[in-house]
């Protein structure tokens, strides 16, 4: 039986097969039989306004766009059997075979010399080697040695014992030997009253350092508590070795978070407690001390006997898959036509199980639904409907016109599937029209609408056939089109515009979901996906039927917080970490709605429109659904007494 949710073109070759028996009375019984199971099955997961046609039951697909066929190739593509399609892993094949699935025997062309594929190499990290933490024999003289007799006679007893580490690879592999001493948590933050390294000679030492900082993650030292900020801090004073120590409530640490080094610097790992633990029976009881105080530990600076330190791994090289298809023919086809190309273009990895990229930490799949199933759904669909819709009628994509469908991969690992294209023998710059990305394109939502970046890089004929394209198409009630400045983006059609090309991004924005395992399937609008997917054909049709195609210039420079049009309060958050008693105000963004309530720098917001507010998270959750134009009650405190009133919001970069 037909998957109620697969596109329609899959009925093909069952139809064509029954066609070609000829006209016995069997076979057109069974014809019969298997038209009535189609109506039946083939309305199945249909929405209501969307109508079944004889079109849409055989055609390779339909000549409208389908939003269920989009609900489909989003449903496979962020489903649990993909695990997260990492770029050069087992999972990132899977995806590429799923749209090859889609491709092959679909009429549209290979465009790279008739293949599908183009495949590249890319640097996907390092991979880790026999990283070591060995205790070594005898204890180190030392003035600030104060260990107990009972720590002692454990260091004599365990001596020589080794750990295994995940290397911390910001220098070249190699191994440190010597005086381990307590460095605390390493943080250096001078600017800000607290500097722990300033209060320990570690030139060629071997320094412990806890985890984050005092406070945890979300304490008063954020921008000096990561490990390349101490890392550097120790490299500068000289440390020959760092052991960056876990704690059992945060997240592990794995490989894949560092990208490696030819540099020269400590050997640096990172290891887990328990060894630790058990060696120093202070450590445990002295680091949740320290966690809740502001003060220096009086143990920095304390030796703790003979370590070496190995670092090893190995950069790792992975094989990436663009897949592309084009209307006409190949690249070199074009070529000796001297054809012009449009490029239509989305990623379609994701983080695998969140151990590079993840805004949550690794462990869990990440599905990728808006980042970027819902991107690669569109494309694919586009080509589909254009390629019969060219059937139909060839004079709807004129010569020396043709249009091409990239799927890139290892956008995630930085972009490299559409770098290695623009530098590859299948890409002209100087006969290619535009690049349209489609990126995180399925969170659509009223009051916040859809960006659209790249109207500035070329002539206003550009901006005018944008415009154009959105109003020819029936985007439901709030949805406005926001165009954003520049052409460098955080996203695939960056190179495109670095090699002089214009550019079109289509982008919903971000979300609470964004780089995390909840951006799932069933958060998507996909009403939305179907309406930006039309417009991008709209689009198209404009730049084809157009006298003269856009004219290329530079754009102004944009900071990617331009690209993050959220709709905003318009304070400054006190903090970005769990707290309580509401969300503590650092600053009030003067001639806005929210600074017209009397709200002051010092405050603490508690509720606004509806939801409590105890931090930042709260605060987004909110803004994720929240509109312009809108009043909301917001509530604040000020020492203790609770101050209401009512607020407006205000948009993001928008401009």
């Amino acid at each position: 039986m037909k998957d109620p949710k697969m596109p329609e073109r899959k009925l093909r070759p069952y139809l064509l097969f029954a066609h070609g028996l000829g006209g016995l009375a069997p076979v057109i019984l069974a014809l019969i039989a298997i038209f009535a199971a189609v109506l039946v099955v083939a309305r199945m997961g249909l929405p209501q306004d969307e109508a079944l046609t004889w079109d849409r039951l055989t055609s390779v697909p339909s000549r409208d766009l389908s939003r269920k066929d989009l609900q489909y190739y989003v449903r496979v593509l962020s489903s649990y059997h993909m695990m997260g399609r990492e770029s050069g892993r087992e999972s990132g094949q899977k995806a590429t075979d799923f749209l090859l699935e889609q491709y092959e025997g679909s009429d549209l062309a290979g465009y790279f010399a008739g293949s599908y594929v183009q495949p590249f190499t890319f640097p996907a990290g390092i991979k880790p080697g026999n990283s070591q933490v060995v205790f070594l024999q005898g204890r180190p003289d030392s003035e600030n040695a104060s260990d107990s007799d009972e720590t002692q006679d454990r260091s004599q007893a365990d001596s020589g014992h080794s750990y295994e580490a995940v290397p911390v690879a910001y220098a070249k592999p190699n191994t440190a030997e010597g005086d381990l001493v307590f460095g605390g948590f390493c943080v250096s933050s001078p600017e800000k009253g607290f500097d722990e390294l300033a209060r320990v000679n570690v030139r060629n030492k071997i320094v412990l350092c806890l985890r984050y900082g005092p406070g945890g993650k979300s304490g008063p030292h954020r921008s000096a508590i990561s490990f390349r900020a101490k890392f550097k801090a120790l490299q500068t004073r000289g440390a020959s070795g760092i052991i960056f120590l876990g704690r059992p409530d945060t997240p592990p640490v794995y490989a894949e978070f560092f990208s490696g080094s030819d540099d020269a610097g400590p050997a640096a790992v990172f290891a887990g407690p328990e060894p630790f633990y058990e060696r120093y029976d202070w450590l445990k009881e002295h680091e949740a001390e320290m966690l809740d105080s502001r003060t220096y530990s009086p143990r920095l600076g304390q030796s703790m006997g003979p370590v070496r330190v190995t670092m090893d791994y190995s950069k790792e090289q992975l094989t990436g898959r663009n897949v592309a298809v084009s209307i006409k023919g190949s690249y070199e086809e074009g070529q000796k036509k001297n054809r012009k190309w449009i490029v239509v273009g989305a990623h379609y990895d994701h983080l695998g199980d969140g151990k590079f990229g993840s805004l949550e930490g690794a462990g869990k799949i990440h599905n990728g639904a808006d980042d970027n199933a819902s991107g690669t759904a569109a494309v694919m669909e586009l080509a589909f409907s254009l390629r019969k819709m060219y059937e139909e009628d060839p004079s709807i994509i004129p010569e020396p016109y043709d249009v091409v469908f990239i799927h890139f991969d290892a956008e995630e690992r930085g972009l490299f599937g559409s770098e290695f294209f623009v530098d590859s023998k299948s890409f002209s710059p100087e006969n290619t029209v535009v690049m349209l990305n489609l990126d995180m394109v399925g969170m659509l939502r009223a009051g916040k609408g859809l960006q659209f970046q790249g109207a500035q890089t070329a002539d206003d004929s550009w901006k005018a056939m944008i415009q154009a394209a959105f109003d020819n198409t029936d985007f439901q009630d709030g949805m406005d089109l926001r165009f954003f400045p520049g052409g460098n983006g955080p996203s695939d059609h960056s190179p495109f515009y670095r090699k002089n090309v214009p550019v079109g991004f289509f982008f919903t924005g971000e979300h609470p979901h964004y780089h995390k395992s909840s951006d799932d399937f069933d958060r998507l609008n996909y009403e939305g996906l179907y309406d930006i997917t039309f417009m991008a054909r709209n689009l198209i049709m404009e730049l084809v039927k157009a006298r003269t195609p856009p004219v290329f210039q530079k754009a102004p420079e944009v900071e990617r917080s331009d690209l993050e049009f959220d709709v905003r309060l318009g304070i400054i958050p006190g903090g970005y970490g769990e707290t309580e008693g509401g969300l503590l105000v650092a600053g009030v963004k003067e001639d806005t709605p929210v600074a017209r309530t009397g709200i002051q720098k010092g405050d603490r917001i508690i509720y606004l429109g509806g939801q409590e507010i105890e931090n930042i998270q709260d605060l987004t959750d909110f803004l994720y659904d929240a509109r312009l134009n809108t009043d909301y009650e917001i509530r604040f405190k000020r020492n203790d007494e609770v101050i209401k009133s009512r607020t407006q919001l205000i948009p993001g970069g928008a401009h």
